[in-house]
């Protein structure tokens, strides 16, 4: 009797485990299914406003006292996301009239405001939007968040700054520019090649003069989006002073002035081979018969490219003719230096 109550208390047990386990599924099943639908709403809402925008936005590149439709709260971040992209393909004219709705539809003070937002999605959105808009409003927050240690918001906030103000934002960062090893150069670089050299020279001249302790090889590499003549002053002078490997390799390709043949012979027996191409480089450009030495030296080198770059420095040498080199090649003790002048010769030669 006893065993009988058992076993009919573990069916029913059983059977009420079995349809919780049911009801849980459906209701998963269920919630699964609200969330795709949820999903799709707001997919196909968000593609209705998007069409709105677009027409709006593409009317305002031609005519730039384009209203936009309102914009929800809830879709602000959306839109600028959206601004953000088309903005991002826009050059000249066309660009410049793509702000000019947002600013007189009041949206710059609503983007703004979502900078302080806890979101690193929409922080990052806003201080993009921020910067295309060149917004004053926005210059100290974004120089705050230009000094916080997360690398995505720190650079976007730096890139936004200069977008508002070159020149100023390069005094201000500085010391980021030089010490950040989180902010890429490709993306600096791409970004001041669309501001342009006029809008960088004087800033970067600044901090290239004011002799950086760390991190002078980004500012070096960063000076060739300035412009060539302005740069090529300041950097220049790192080829007396500088022992840095980084440095002298780029400072290198700034030369053009045979005043500064000394400082590039003495780079060509640098210890980092990286040092010696961009010396071949520039005896290629400058030097001439007396250079000759130096680079036969270099033709022997045990790096496969310092004897690339030789070769081709010997046969650009003012004052050396493509007989001379030839002769070269014949006499030259060392394959590697023969083989090297001959690739040299065969590219300078035009094809028949």
């Amino acid at each position: 009797m006893g065993l009988a109550s058992f076993s009919d208390g573990y069916s029913g047990f059983s059977a009420a485990v079995s349809t919780v386990a049911l009801a849980l599924a459906a209701l998963l099943l269920i919630t699964i299914t609200v969330l795709r639908a949820s999903r799709s709403w707001h997919a196909a809402r968000l593609a209705r406003h998007e069409a709105t925008w677009r027409e709006a936005l593409l009317r305002a590149m031609e005519m730039p006292d384009t209203d936009l439709p309102p914009i929800p709260r809830s879709l602000l971040p959306a839109f600028a996301s959206y601004w953000n992209r088309i903005r991002a393909s826009l050059k000249g004219p066309a660009a410049e009239n793509l702000g000019a709705p947002l600013r007189r539809g009041g949206l710059e003070p609503r983007v703004l405001a979502m900078l302080g937002s806890g979101s690193l999605r929409l922080r990052l959105i806003a201080a993009t939007t921020l910067g295309y808009l060149r917004a004053r409003s926005a210059w100290e927050p974004l120089a705050r968040m230009a000094r916080l240690p997360s690398p995505e918001l720190s650079s976007t906030a730096a890139q936004a700054l200069l977008r508002i103000d070159a020149d100023a934002a390069l005094d201000l960062l500085a010391a980021e520019l030089v010490d950040r090893d989180d902010w890429s150069l490709a993306r600096l670089g791409s970004l001041f090649k669309e501001l342009g050299p006029d809008a960088i020279t004087p800033g970067l001249a600044r901090i290239i003069a004011s002799r950086p302790p760390r991190g002078a090889h980004r500012i070096v590499r960063l000076a060739r989006f300035g412009q060539r003549k302005s740069m090529g002053l300041a950097v220049r002078e790192w080829l007396r002073t500088s022992g840095d490997a980084q440095v002298l390799e780029s400072a290198l390709d700034y030369v053009e002035d045979t005043h500064d043949l000394a400082q590039v012979r003495g780079a060509a027996r640098h210890g980092d081979w990286r040092v010696r191409i961009a010396a071949a480089r520039a005896l290629g450009r400058i030097g001439s018969r007396p250079e000759l030495a130096v680079l036969l030296e270099l033709l022997s080198d045990p790096q496969w490219w310092v004897r690339y770059h030789a070769a081709q420095a010997v046969t650009a040498l003012h004052g050396l003719d493509p007989g001379e080199v030839q002769a070269l090649q014949r006499l030259a003790t060392d394959p590697f230096a023969a083989q090297m002048l001959a690739q040299a010769l065969a590219d300078r030669t035009p094809a028949a």
